[in-house]
């Protein structure tokens, strides 16, 4: 079932620079959504749109089916349920302490202070930053502005949450609590849409990928199918992912059954490549 959808957008920069051409997509409720394609394709553009950041210059954005609204009250109401996390966390920061950063958005939903409160501390502890609680933002790392930000939307438990790059200025360990983080809000409900570079990053945590060139989608399907297309990878310049291709050539290979499903995650590989060496040994 549809959720939130772009219908037909165009938009073009200061100067009629094309940013969007007649792009339209859809997302579906609960699922998670990869939105993959080289620098200038219209990714950020398309998620600012979806949150009513930018206006289109031609087309719609629907929420639940029905056309969104510009006024105050309708970007209110839309934001409420579409929540947003730029790649910068520097243009989203702006609070003097983390607390009172993340709690600027459950107190202006109307909550009052003790269930704004909780709200808070469940995000913190999520991002597993409840100590940075009472630390100013502007002297907080790049890493853990970015964990402040994300911890900001998910206190405001959207529907849809949209994040650019989620992954950008985080180490390896961050990365991994992020994706845990982030499994978890799928699992609650959440619908998820990201902007990516890292196609190990889209297979690893879409249901779904939307392939993005030149303002348009130019693919659009399950993350396997999409991910494992050639020529609709090499049109976005990108090649598809590792482990996506290391589980082709196991299934190819007699290795992993045609209806199990493919290695999506690191241990996962190592999981199927234990089974195939016990396999092996059990032969001699």
């Amino acid at each position: 079932m549809t959720i939130l959808q772009a219908e037909a957008l165009s938009y073009a920069f200061p100067g009629g620079i094309p940013a969007l051409s007649k792009l339209s997509l859809t997302i579906s409720r609960g699922r998670r959504l990869a939105i993959l394609g080289p620098n200038g394709a219209g990714k950020t553009t398309l998620l600012l749109h979806l949150n009513g950041t930018l206006r289109p210059g031609s087309g719609r954005v629907l929420l639940d089916g029905e056309p969104v609204g510009y006024s105050r009250a309708g970007l209110t109401a839309w934001r409420r349920r579409v929540g947003l996390v730029l790649q910068d966390p520097d243009d989203q920061l702006f609070a003097a302490s983390v607390f009172e950063d993340v709690s600027f958005g459950p107190l202006n939903l109307g909550l009052t202070t003790p269930q704004a409160r909780e709200r808070v501390n469940e995000a913190l502890a999520a991002l597993r930053i409840a100590d940075l609680a009472d630390r100013a933002t502007h002297m907080l790392s790049g890493g853990q502005k970015k964990r402040v930000a994300i911890a900001g939307a998910v206190a405001m438990r959207p529907d849809v949450l949209l994040l650019d790059e989620p992954t950008a200025g985080l180490d390896q360990d961050a990365c991994g609590h992020l994706l845990t983080v982030l499994d978890a809000l799928s699992a609650a409900g959440t619908t998820l849409v990201f902007t990516t570079h890292d196609v190990d990053l889209a297979y690893t945590l879409a249901d779904d990928v939307a392939l993005f060139s030149g303002g348009k989608v130019i693919a659009r399907g399950s993350a396997e199918t999409v991910l494992a297309g050639r020529e609709a990878m090499a049109a976005a310049h990108l090649r598809p992912p590792l482990l996506l291709e290391l589980g082709l050539k196991a299934r190819a290979f007699g290795w992993l059954a045609a209806g199990n499903p493919l290695p999506r995650r690191r241990q996962d590989m190592l999981d199927l490549m234990d089974a195939v060496g016990g396999r092996g040994l059990a032969r001699r």
